[in-house]
């Protein structure tokens, strides 16, 4: 054999040798996936490389994962990017269109959200809230007296009142004593009392001839009602009666009158007005569409802000709840291996090429210096 053809044969030799031991080598860090023994004896390096030691390598991902790439601060200053709050806006907006558009009535969108009975709720919820204001008022004031529960302010208006109170009972007073039915009253009254008192009363109506007790009578109501006198009398009256309700307890107050009715009637009165059957078949757009720009282009990115920045603050206290690594260190504990040896395969297949090929140019390396070195011997 020529020295050409010896060292040709030596290059070839060493590149196939480098090449396969190192084609081996890749191989053996996933293959096999099990101890193999031979009786009771195990073969030497087996398991794999990677199966004898996933759950070294698992924790090790996880942590290098949690300290390194999925960290706290690397999130939170994702949050706080303005493009990323723009995008997450842009989107809120987009979804937020087909809502405020919606035919839907409040309570399909209510049924659809798992909200059962969402009308006798509310309803129970609005009695139930009246409940505890009217209790909590009445408990907070009812030791008290009506002049120290209720502002100086509305007292003085309440008591500037009592001359045109005085003034509306005088005018109405003179108005009903004027009319056919104030008529009727006195002559029914001056009919009862000349009954009532038999004999004496024939006598009197003889005394006045043809002209009648309650024409005589009338004119004198009404003459007293008009007279300034009177005005002053019933201001009089009228201002120690309120002086009287002012120093009143509010528990004596409503002693006066059945105050659970009163809360019954003021609950009606409210439902009444809501109209809550109404209100949840209107559709959500009757609610929404009036304030479509507002929504659109001042609450959502306000609150995407807002929320931005208590969500970032918080990313801390999240990921330590969370621990991240420990997920990371699961997920790939319960990967299979052969999932496993493809993902690190998928990664790394064009270097783990060239690592061969370059086992398979150290090989020819080295037998050419072999070559040459036999030769020359």
């Amino acid at each position: 054999m020529n020295l050409f053809t010896l060292i040709i044969f030596m290059v070839i030799i060493g590149a196939a040798i480098g090449a396969i031991t190192n084609a081996i080598a890749i191989r053996m860090l996933f293959r096999p996936y099990d101890p193999k023994y031979i009786g009771k004896w195990k073969l030497p390096f087996t398991p794999g490389l990677i199966p004898k030691r996933r759950g070294e390598l698992a924790r090790q991902i996880g942590k290098t994962v949690e300290e390194h790439l999925l960290t706290p601060e690397s999130i939170e200053r994702k949050l706080n990017e303005p493009d990323f709050r723009r995008e997450v806006t842009v989107m809120l907006q987009k979804e937020a269109k087909p809502l405020l558009a919606a035919d839907q009535t409040v309570a399909e969108l209510l049924e659809k959200l798992q909200f059962k009975e969402a009308e006798q709720k509310t309803e129970r919820w609005i009695e139930s809230w009246i409940d505890n204001k009217y209790n909590r008022i009445k408990s907070f004031y009812l030791h008290q007296t009506v002049r120290e529960s209720l502002p100086a302010e509305w007292l003085d208006t309440a008591q500037d009142k009592i001359p045109d109170i005085s003034r509306y009972i005088l005018t109405k007073g003179i108005d009903y004593f004027s009319g056919f039915e104030g008529k009727w009253r006195v002559k029914k009254m001056t009919d009862d009392f000349l009954a009532e008192w038999g004999k004496l009363g024939s006598m009197l109506q003889m005394i006045l001839g043809n002209t009648s007790l309650e024409e005589k009578i009338q004119p004198e109501i009404i003459k007293f009602l008009s007279s300034p006198g009177t005005k002053d009398l019933l201001n009089t009256l009228l201002q120690k009666e309120w002086e009287k309700l002012l120093d009143w307890k509010w528990e004596d107050v409503l002693k006066q009158f059945s105050d659970e009715k009163a809360l019954a009637k003021g609950k009606n009165l409210v439902l009444r007005q809501l109209d809550l059957p109404s209100l949840f078949q209107k559709p959500v757009a009757h609610f929404l569409q009036p304030f479509e720009e507002k929504i659109t282009e001042e609450v959502i990115p306000t609150l995407v802000e807002k929320a931005g920045s208590i969500i970032a603050s918080r990313i801390p206290a999240v990921m330590q709840k969370l621990r991240i690594g420990d997920i990371v260190r699961e997920q790939v504990e319960n990967f299979s291996l052969q999932r496993l040896e493809q993902i690190v395969l998928d990664i790394s297949r064009r270097e783990l090429k060239m690592i061969t090929l370059l086992g398979g140019l150290l090989g020819g390396a080295i037998g050419l210096i072999q070559g040459l070195i036999v030769g020359l011997l």
